[in-house]
């Protein structure tokens, strides 16, 4: 199973400079990344390219903000085949569905097998990641993510393991949802703390939390996922992705 990084983990990095943020991964051995939180410009597309052609890595997905999925097509396709990218992934809900109206969630996702056809026409699949918000009942007595699956036939699914977890979803479950529309994972785990009388989480170093990440990554394979990438929020990003990883390896061990 060939495991990547999701490069919102090493945002900061990336954001002073793409080649020193990926090199230091590429050393340790890591070919695949899901790209995200840059801009989706013919620059950096060429200096992506610069790192496929000299060091053989492969960009798994790029991670784009909806309004640039719908609204700079032109732009995504051609980022994405100046860096062989088949997966266009939308980050997130937009706003305007998480505090608009109910009017509008259902606005949107109508629009979403249709925005599938646009980019299929150019060899790239489009998929949807969740955060928690789409845990959120409606007043139909319906979550969110149901009605998202329920109401569409084409658009594919990327899976948040921690944002499940958080949202007190058995990952696995989610997974068989999904089905055979899942084609990527973002692995984290959710770390429990207390804080005064309060039990709060947040994401953590895969291995460190209450996650069964071998039941994920057996679900998510006997689904057909695509790709795996590992995805945190930390202070300390290369040395915590080091520890995912040998974590992965040891749940590699018991197949």
């Amino acid at each position: 199973m060939n495991i990547g990084v999701q490069t919102f983990t090493i945002r900061k990095a990336q954001k002073k400079s793409i080649t020193n943020a990926y090199l230091p991964l590429i050393k340790q051995g890591i070919k695949s990344f899901e790209v995200a939180r840059i801009d989706f410009n013919k620059k950096n597309a060429l200096e992506i390219r610069s790192l496929i052609d000299k060091h053989g890595i492969e960009v798994s997905a790029i991670q784009v903000k909806p309004k640039y999925v719908f609204g700079a097509v032109k732009d995504i396709v051609e980022f994405c085949k100046i860096t062989n990218c088949k997966r266009v992934v939308i980050s997130m809900l937009p706003f305007s569905c998480i505090l608009g109206s109910e009017d509008k969630f259902y606005s949107f996702i109508s629009t979403l097998d249709k925005q599938y056809e646009i980019y299929e026409k150019q060899g790239i699949t489009l998929a949807y990641h969740h955060h928690n918000w789409e845990y959120v009942t409606l007043s139909n007595g319906r979550r969110r993510m149901d009605e998202l699956i329920e109401k569409t036939k084409k658009i594919k699914f990327v899976h948040d393991t921690y944002w499940s977890a958080k949202s007190g979803i058995d990952p696995t479950r989610q997974i068989k949802q999904f089905g055979n529309r899942l084609i990527g994972i973002h692995l984290r785990d959710l770390t429990l703390f207390k804080k005064g009388l309060d039990v709060p989480s947040r994401d953590s170093v895969i291995g460190e939390g209450v996650i069964d990440f071998y039941s994920v990554i057996k679900s998510a394979w006997g689904v057909g996922c695509e790709y795996f990438v590992i995805e945190q929020k930390t202070k300390n990003p290369y040395s915590d992705i080091k520890k995912s990883y040998r974590h992965l390896e040891s749940i590699a061990v018991k197949e």
